[in-house]
């Protein structure tokens, strides 16, 4: 071969394997977050029950959001060295798993890590309240003051029971009969300034129903009552579910100098159910 020829076989060689490195470039390895479900832990003369359906980790590393993951979950990192993960505990607003959030009052998890290509580092997140968290209510029903007292349809009322319970000595109860089919039932107190230092309030509570129920609230003005304003509730479950409802939006309605927080609940139209009892627990309204 010819000088000439094999200068010209390493220009196209050079030319080649350029090509291949633009065509398939060498890929970073990652290194791996294995993040195991939330532990919450509460203390419980403040903040009741350490009740908690945390069903989602919102993950983010040195300020770069990577996405929400159901837990456990198993995050690929682009990063190597030291780095700053933080970690918020998702829960699913009203219920739906369509709309995950942030839960605004539970406390980001942060910790500092090593990462390296390939390597997985475990983190075991823990949760509390966060210390500016305010609640206007707890109602945990093992004490002899009730909060919903203030009965504007039906007659049975939410009373104590020890039948079946979800934690400590008694739960509350709801029966509905074909004779008194329909309850609305309102918080005794009127509940003022919940959205001055923020927008976000929510109630929280432990549930099992035989029938739908729904919650909402009653506004007030110098003047008198408003028009109730509700939202769907939970459905029929034979099992006890934690939920969390975002009554944000529903407080910021009109210009009412305090509320009153409302359920409702009722027989379905042509049930054949003689009774049907709604059982609840740990019923929170929380605000900053």
């Amino acid at each position: 071969m010819s000088q000439k020829s094999s200068l010209l076989s390493l220009i196209v060689l050079a030319i080649f394997g350029s090509s291949c490195e633009l065509i398939n470039p060498a890929e970073d390895i990652p290194a791996f977050l294995y993040i195991e479900p939330f532990t919450f832990e509460v203390n419980p003369a403040a903040h009741g029950s350490a009740s908690a359906d945390i069903t989602e980790v919102w993950v983010t590393v040195d300020g770069d959001f990577l996405g929400v993951y159901p837990l456990p979950a198993n995050v690929p990192v682009l990063a190597e060295g030291r780095a700053n993960v933080r970690l918020e505990a998702g829960i699913h607003d009203n219920g739906i798993r369509a709309t995950p959030n942030i839960y605004p009052f539970y406390e980001a998890f942060v910790r500092e890590v090593e990462l390296g290509p390939n390597e997985t580092d475990t983190l075991r997140p823990t949760t509390t309240y966060r210390s500016n968290a305010r609640f206007a209510f707890i109602e945990n029903f093992e004490t002899g003051s009730r909060v919903f007292t203030e009965q504007f349809e039906g007659q049975n009322g939410l009373t104590s029971t020890n039948d079946i319970i979800f934690e400590g000595n008694q739960s509350g109860l709801i029966t509905l009969t074909q004779s008194d089919d329909f309850i609305q039932l309102g918080s005794e107190q009127i509940y003022a300034g919940l959205t001055d230092n923020s927008p976000r309030v929510y109630l929280e509570m432990d549930y099992r129903s035989e029938v739908p129920v729904v919650w909402g609230v009653l506004g007030f003005t110098s003047t008198g009552p408003g028009e109730p304003i509700l939202q769907p509730g939970f459905r029929e479950s034979n099992d006890w579910n934690k939920i969390y409802f975002d009554l944000s939006l529903l407080i910021l309605q009109g210009n009412f100098s305090g509320h009153r927080i409302l359920l409702q609940a009722n027989l379905p139209n042509g049930s054949s159910l003689e009774e049907a009892k709604v059982y609840l627990d740990n019923i929170k309204l929380l605000h900053f």
